[in-house]
């Protein structure tokens, strides 16, 4: 489906493996005989000190996890404000999915790309581009991939608002392929009403553009039929 983004591990990517090196003979680190047995040291008794008590608040603190940056973080990084970064974090976030290296590090990518590309826009005083609607697809795409469909909803929401199907057939089929996508993220649930509901939209957006004739709406109805 034109928009449409997998984030599947490449079937000949290399299998991680974590190899072991090996003691080499004669080597210190396997005495050729066996060291001679060591008396035991009494042991002390645990301290009463206050001090070694209670434990370090810096060791008790828990630490988020790296693949759920904050959101409101991002947003507030002046970084953000170069016009420059979404571009290239969202080509990071596609580079790193085709490569196999895994989706959690595409996903930070993916987020600072739309933070940035919403970032901008705000500055600028303008609408949101498409550049944020593909990042934004991209970003469902990962949190599927992840199985984190609940976190995908929101954001492919976000992007069925961005296209303005007045301004041409970019923004239109923007919009049809997030109608698709969420649709799918609906299945996925297992909330078919609401799936249904967006492929409809979807190819009602897609038989305005292309017209009801073209093969690419058939190909969009037979889709839809075999997923439902």
């Amino acid at each position: 489906m034109p928009g449409l983004v997998s984030v599947k591990t490449p079937p000949d990517a290399p299998p991680l493996h974590i190899s072991v090196p090996e003691i080499l003979p004669g080597s210190s680190a396997r005495p050729e005989q066996p060291p001679p047995p060591r008396t035991p040291t009494p042991k002390k008794p645990p301290s009463s000190s206050p001090s070694r008590s209670k434990p370090s608040p810096a060791r008790s603190t828990k630490k988020p996890p790296p693949d759920s940056p904050n959101p409101n973080a991002l947003l507030s990084d002046p970084s953000l404000d170069n016009p420059d970064l979404g571009p290239f974090l969202l080509k990071l976030a596609r580079d790193t999915i085709a490569s196999g290296e895994g989706p959690i590090k595409a996903l930070d990518y993916a987020i600072r790309a739309s933070n940035s590309f919403e970032r901008v826009a705000i500055e600028k005083g303008e609408e949101p581009s498409l550049d944020l609607v593909m990042s934004l697809h991209v970003l469902g795409a990962i949190y599927c991939s992840l199985g984190r469909f609940e976190e995908a909803v929101p954001v492919l929401e976000r992007a069925i608002k961005v296209p303005d199907f007045s301004k041409g057939m970019d923004h239109a089929l923007a919009g049809f392929s997030g109608y698709m996508q969420l649709g799918d993220t609906y299945s996925m649930l297992g909330q078919v009403d609401k799936s249904i509901e967006c492929y409809e939209k979807g190819l009602q957006i897609q038989i305005e553009s292309l017209g009801e004739n073209d093969p690419r709406v058939g190909e969009t109805c037979s889709y839809c039929f075999f997923k439902v």
